[in-house]
């Protein structure tokens, strides 16, 4: 129901509360365990906070306030999984992909403002996206526009600067990437130099190679994904997305290393 098993909830719970949040001389609408699955169920399902609320008989204000107030604690009390994952997975080859988190037509300048992308037809952040190859979440960039280019939403976010010295033509392990990210040092498939040229059974096998070798990025996005939040419309302050985002980043990690375990 929260993407975690029960054994990992525990844990984040038992981690939250060393955090010091919940002083015991205080009563609380919810103690920490149903604050914590609480705050889960709304990002693993992206429900209203409303209903939360009700399910959880506690007022919406409480619900807000504990979303606001726990998700940067995750991202914090995380923060060692994450940097070891990071640490780990940089040292082999990774893929590289991006994906639109939708965010609705909401402001009157959406549309100027970046936010529309026009290769998927609606508004949202673009969110880029480092697997390991063997499947596995290993970070995430800052958001951008839904309108910028992959390959400047790479730059842009703070994920090229993390590659520095880690490139193929730096002698490092580098990643794979699909033609989007042209430019950027990520090893891409070949593009046709024109339009009558047909590829070479070389430049096939190639690319062949590469779109093998970038697949499990996808699943990743997909396991992503599945944290509602980023798929059904974020709804919260477009401001605060950062914070969201740098919170399932976290737990996402979390259920897949602690799981493979």
């Amino acid at each position: 129901m929260t993407g975690l098993t029960r054994d990992q909830v525990d844990d984040l719970v038992e981690r939250v509360t060393g955090h010091g949040l919940w002083p015991l001389r205080r009563r609380r609408a919810l103690d920490p365990r149903r604050a914590v699955v609480a705050v889960l169920l709304y990002l693993r399902h992206n429900l209203s906070q409303p209903l939360l609320a009700e399910l959880f008989g506690c007022s919406q204000p409480t619900i807000s306030r504990l979303v606001t107030l726990l998700l940067p604690v995750l991202t914090e009390v995380l923060a060692a999984v994450t940097q070891a994952t990071a640490g780990r997975e940089l040292r082999s080859t990774v893929r590289v992909d991006g994906f639109l988190v939708p965010i609705g037509d909401r402001r009157k300048d959406t549309y100027t403002s970046g936010m529309y992308s026009g290769k998927r037809h609606r508004c949202g952040f673009n969110v880029q996206v480092v697997a390991s190859w063997h499947g596995r979440l290993v970070m995430t960039g800052r958001p951008q526009p839904g309108a910028m280019h992959d390959a400047r939403a790479f730059r842009e976010s703070g994920l090229a600067d993390v590659f520095t010295g880690r490139m193929h033509a730096d002698g490092g392990p580098g990643g794979f990437a699909d033609t989007a990210y042209t430019g950027t040092g990520l090893m891409v498939p070949k593009r046709r130099t024109g339009p009558d040229q047909p590829f070479s059974e070389h430049l096939r096998a190639f690319n062949k190679t590469i779109a093998s070798r970038r697949a499990c990025v996808e699943r990743v996005i997909a396991h992503l994904r599945n944290w509602k939040i980023l798929a059904t419309g974020y709804r919260r302050l477009l401001t605060n997305f950062a914070v969201t985002l740098a919170s399932v980043t976290a737990l996402e990690i979390y259920r897949t290393s602690t799981s493979a375990s």
